[in-house]
């Protein structure tokens, strides 16, 4: 008899959609940083059990979105400088890897370069209107489909994990104003080097791109940071030559 492929969608758990209500409550700053999330009012509001809301928030710690302290309970994370460098910096090279990748796989299809296109259109119109939790959505989307035709499941797995974490300082650039340029005009070049053809060309943009974001973040957030955290600067994270 021959042997067949099946795929068996399996629907999201209660434990998941608990998990991404309470997420996308704490990206939009319904919880700020460091508030406590007792189980008993969350169950309550949510309609499910505490166990469900138990581990829903050990899944939101294991994306980094929650901070679970022994014997005191689960509490949003803080937004510190620290974390704000690694998030980026982690980012910067991740994408431009997975960029790398998909010029290593006969470049973009155009159909991924159309959606890039439609995306910019949405993102600078949610931008210029100042929806600030819309664009970051459009902003990660476009992200997301710049990566997503590498391949590679490993890495796109670690950009999935670090997303709801990413989004969360999108919002934050954007409510703090730190972007220096507008949203229009920084993807623009993104896609044109996309377009380009010239792997070190796009794939140096994307990096420069997204360490240029998180140094703008990263000076607003020092202003009133005293943990005495110096962040490395995209030329010093840059490779040199010969090492």
């Amino acid at each position: 008899m021959a042997e067949h492929q099946f795929t068996l969608e399996r629907p999201e758990t209660l434990t998941a959609a608990v998990a991404r209500s309470i997420g996308e409550a704490i990206v939009r700053g319904a919880f700020p940083p460091g508030q406590a999330l007792p189980e008993q009012p969350l169950s309550a509001q949510l309609g499910t059990s505490r166990g469900t809301v138990r581990e829903a928030l050990r899944l939101l710690a294991d994306q980094g979105l929650v901070e679970i302290v022994r014997h005191r309970g689960a509490f949003v994370a803080e937004m510190t400088p620290r974390k704000a460098h690694e998030i980026f910096t982690l980012r910067a090279e991740l994408e431009a890897f997975a960029v790398r990748l998909v010029h290593a796989r006969g470049g973009y299809a155009d159909e991924t370069i159309a959606a890039l296109e439609a995306t910019l259109i949405d993102l600078g119109e949610t931008a210029d209107r100042a929806m600030i939790f819309e664009a970051a959505e459009q902003d990660m989307r476009f992200h997301d489909l710049l990566s997503r035709e590498c391949d590679h499941t490993e890495l796109l797995d670690l950009l999935a994990g670090l997303r709801l974490q990413m989004r969360r300082f999108i919002v934050l650039t954007k409510l703090i104003n730190s972007d220096v340029e507008p949203e229009s005009v920084t993807h623009r070049r993104l896609l044109d080097a996309l377009r380009s053809g010239d792997v070190d060309v796009a794939a140096g943009e994307v990096r420069g791109h997204i360490l240029a974001a998180g140094e703008q973040l990263l000076r607003k957030l020092e202003e009133d940071s005293g943990d005495g955290y110096k962040p490395v600067t995209a030329e010093a994270a840059a490779p040199r030559k010969g090492g």
